[in-house]
């Protein structure tokens, strides 16, 4: 991959949160997408940062297949990668958290459970990250 930051996706590490903040800038394509969860995972195995918020409110194509390789490719090597159980929090643009089709893209609860990682969808930042220390201190 290229040391050269993407135009779409920015990253930073919060070392006061212990929160690696991935915010999507655009839209992208199912290649970007995956090229920036690599380069989320690099950035958290740098800092061995289990918390994560992914603010997706500029991109508006969460699909079924980009749904899929997150849930059987991705989020299963977070756990040997980084060592531990690994929270996600989507910030999401109010908007999405109504699109039916968004919504169905998004794994369920059930999907998730039993697994080494979680996700939850939410609308404002501030109670992404309190979810987010919450999670932690469990």
């Amino acid at each position: 991959m290229s040391s050269i930051p993407p135009d779409y996706l920015t990253i930073s590490y919060r070392p006061d949160l212990d929160v690696l903040v991935g915010r999507w800038m655009r839209q992208v394509t199912l290649d970007e997408m995956r090229q920036g969860y690599e380069l989320l995972l690099e950035e958290a195995a740098q800092h061995h940062c289990r918390q994560w918020l992914i603010d997706v409110r500029r991109r508006f194509n969460t699909d079924r297949e980009g749904a899929q390789w997150m849930v059987t490719e991705f989020l299963p090597r977070l756990q040997p990668r980084l060592g531990g159980y690994t929270h996600l929090a989507y910030l999401l643009a109010p908007i999405i958290m109504r699109d039916a089709e968004a919504d169905a893209a998004f794994p369920t609860a059930n999907a998730l459970a039993g697994k080494p990682f979680m996700g939850e969808r939410f609308t404002d930042e501030r109670e992404a990250i309190e979810w987010l220390q919450h999670r932690r201190q469990l």
